[in-house]
């Protein structure tokens, strides 16, 4: 296995990175926010809590890890969660593999989107501008894709099976969390939109 440490760090980089890209992206909605907010999006509940649930300890598993890691405890805390397998670092590489694209994904949708990214309860800005750049000339919901790869590359570096299941929950609720909110886009960008949803794929980029 990967020495914790090493492994630690690396998870560690991503996070700081997109902590510091969140603070400027907050101050963005805050300010943002005091203007008044356009349309709210009807989403189904229970979706959107799955997707959230998936968030949230997309999180708790991401910071305990690193925390556990420095610490040289995890492989001890965690020894009866973990699946023994062959070629384990293997397996670890590309889980650290899978956890950078997802994370990356994650950094850069928060920094092409700044204050146009809303929280799910917030609702589109009057303002709101169609952002078609970046990780959105990929997909068009990067963010829903990095909570997957970023939690099925956790539970691959971490070998722990688990953490599939938040995948799992972000998985079933990112399509109907996802549709709710194209709806309000085709109303308030309508052929723009429309042109962009043929262009790209709503979670899986489009070859041709």
């Amino acid at each position: 296995m990967i020495n914790q440490t090493t492994i630690a760090i690396l998870l560690s980089i991503p996070a700081l990175v997109i902590m510091i890209i969140s603070i400027s992206y907050w101050s963005e909605f805050i300010k943002e926010k005091k203007r008044g907010s356009g349309e709210k999006i009807k989403y189904k509940k229970i979706f959107l809590f799955l997707v959230g649930t998936g968030f949230f300890f997309m999180w708790i598993s991401w910071i305990t890890g690193i925390v556990f890691l420095f610490l040289n405890k995890f492989y001890t805390i965690y020894d009866s969660l973990m699946f023994s397998f062959p070629y384990e670092t293997t397996i670890q590489m590309k889980g650290l593999v899978i956890f950078y694209i997802g994370a990356s994904m994650y950094a850069l949708t928060i920094a092409y989107t700044g204050k146009y990214l809303r929280p799910s309860i917030s609702g589109l800005s009057k303002n709101h501008k169609l952002i078609t750049s970046g990780p959105f000339r990929i997909v068009r919901h990067p963010l829903y894709v990095s909570y997957v790869l970023t939690l099925v590359g956790l539970s691959l570096t971490f070998l722990i099976y688990w953490i599939l299941i938040p995948a799992f929950c972000v998985i079933i609720g990112i399509y109907p969390t996802a549709k709710a909110e194209e709806e309000i886009l085709i109303k308030q960008f309508e052929e723009e939109y429309i042109k962009y949803k043929q262009k790209v794929g709503m979670f899986f980029p489009k070859l041709f």
